[in-house]
């Protein structure tokens, strides 16, 4: 019998790489997105697509597009708020990783599945600008450890479901990036991680900025197709 994990992703290197590496280690991939009133909604469509590429399970996708109205305020959800090019606590969604995994871990009783995977990474625990609290605080290994055993509190008896993550690992973003292409290859630059939807990365919000950097840190060619900003892979403006 197989093993089966279930994978949060959004379409982006970090839970798309991350979820091919357990593919790798042997487990069928069960990917579960979501729609919650996000800008870029594109990512799931790159996540739908990629998901086939890599050999995942048919992903199950979640619309809770209605909790836009609990996430106003913020940059990924409120058409009010402008995508900044850099960090500020305005581009948090309020514990929307709780949100998503917690869906996941119900999803994963449901397949019987032995875990859950998403793509936080050290990256994103990191103390923010100013400040000794996390810039994403549901990225940190503590949440997730808190969350686990909070779901297992909650679950009928047997084996003890597991969420697992790049950041419980000590992962940075670069790292993840670099172990990800070791098994996606150049695939990885098919993942969406803009903040908007177009038909290419803008180049200029703090994701698009991070993903940039994250690459280069990495060492892996860059084959994002920007629409803007310093990349080897922006577009010319004749492009198809």
């Amino acid at each position: 019998m197989s093993r089966k994990a279930v994978g949060v992703m959004s379409g982006g290197p970090d839970s798309v790489g991350y979820a091919a590496i357990w593919k790798r280690k042997g487990y069928d991939v069960y990917p579960i997105s979501f729609f919650y009133g996000q800008k870029g909604r594109k990512e799931v469509k790159v996540m739908r697509s990629l998901s086939k590429e890599l050999g995942f399970m048919e992903p199950v996708l979640v619309d809770i597009s209605s909790l836009a109205a609990v996430w106003r305020g913020t940059q990924l959800t409120d058409a009010k708020v402008r995508v900044q090019e850099k960090y500020s606590t305005d581009v948090v969604v309020p514990l929307r990783n709780g949100v998503f995994l917690m869906v996941a871990s119900a999803y994963a009783d449901t397949v019987g599945a032995e875990g859950v995977i998403y793509g936080a990474h050290t990256s994103d625990a990191a103390p923010r600008p100013g400040a000794r609290e996390p810039m994403y605080p549901d990225c940190t290994p503590e949440f997730a450890d808190s969350l686990e055993a909070a779901v297992n509190r909650g679950r009928l008896g047997g084996k003890e479901l597991w969420i697992s993550s790049p950041a419980k690992e000590g992962w940075s973003k670069a790292e993840l990036i670099r172990r990800s292409y070791s098994v996606m290859g150049d695939s990885l630059c098919k993942t969406w991680s803009c903040y908007i939807s177009g038909r290419y990365h803008c180049g200029e919000c703090e994701s698009c900025n991070n993903r940039r950097k994250a690459f280069e840190a990495a060492g892996v060619k860059d084959e994002t197709r920007y629409a803007a900003g310093p990349s080897r892979g922006r577009p010319p403006s004749a492009s198809p």
